[in-house]
């Protein structure tokens, strides 16, 4: 069957972020997405509201099952929300340890709105050395540094580094400039930048949609740099076509082609 990819992920109702778009981006580029649901959130298509965590037992029963029947290739985590998951995925990383994990650390929503509890930084790190490539835009990258990326961008992937993670792909949605940068790091050198015209608005959903889409083509078997290049260009796609429920508001991208469209 097609290259699976096990994500770990929260239910976004408004179906532009989460588990929908894990599973929406990892089937238009080529694998199959089996998804373990982490968090029922309360949220529409412009801010989260509230959210509550899934029982860590069966986050893990229903990952082990998965695993035993189907040929996974990459594990991809989005919103894990709190210790007890971020312990479940640490110990299916330590069972299945040659199974890359591709780690979107997300910690609050584009447009506001927080998806973890206190004290989920300290233990989202213990995950690090495992992380096959992690991809934090700079916000994210602050949060978990402390440092600065439009001051010391070295530094801030040098402490990612020193913590784990040894390949990082540095998003740039929210610095300035007219044009959007991403940065790919491999143990402190950086390896690729490609560049895109930044659109007009914001978007929900971006950052899951590229990560899943990178775990697709990892988990067919191409390298980092390949998987982020193809997933880059396919997710440039889906923001130039995306949907906008208000004038002012954030577009949900559109990660498939229907008929007629």
């Amino acid at each position: 069957m097609r290259s699976v990819v096990l994500c770990f992920s929260g239910l976004d109702p408004s179906g532009g972020a989460g588990l929908q778009a894990d599973i929406e981006a990892i089937g238009a580029l080529g694998s199959h997405a089996a998804v373990v649901c982490t968090a029922l959130t309360v949220q529409d298509s412009q801010r989260v509201y509230g959210f509550q965590s899934v029982d860590a037992e069966l986050i893990q029963q229903q990952a082990l099952k998965v695993l035993a029947d189907l040929p996974v290739k990459a594990i991809k985590c989005g919103m894990l929300g709190t210790p007890d998951i971020i312990a479940v995925v640490d110990n299916i990383c330590q069972q299945y340890p040659d199974i890359p994990l591709i780690l979107d650390p997300v910690l609050v929503a584009n447009s506001g709105g927080s998806l973890t509890v206190d004290g989920f930084i300290e233990h989202l790190t213990v995950l690090f050395p495992r992380t096959h490539v992690l991809t934090p835009n700079s916000i994210e990258a602050e949060s978990l540094t402390g440092l600065s990326v439009a001051e010391t961008e070295s530094g801030v992937i040098q402490r990612l580094s020193e913590m784990g993670a040894k390949q990082v792909l540095l998003k740039g949605g929210h610095e300035q400039g007219e044009m959007l940068r991403n940065r790919f790091y491999q143990d402190n050198t950086l390896i690729q930048t490609s560049h895109w015209p930044r659109l007009a608005g914001e978007f929900h959903g971006s950052g899951c949609s590229l990560a899943a889409g990178i775990a697709a083509g990892i988990a067919q078997g191409h390298s980092p740099s390949i998987a982020i290049s193809r997933a880059e260009v396919w997710l440039n796609n889906c923001l130039l076509r995306a949907d906008r429920p208000h004038a002012d508001g954030q577009a949900i991208p559109k990660r498939f082609k229907s008929f007629g469209a």
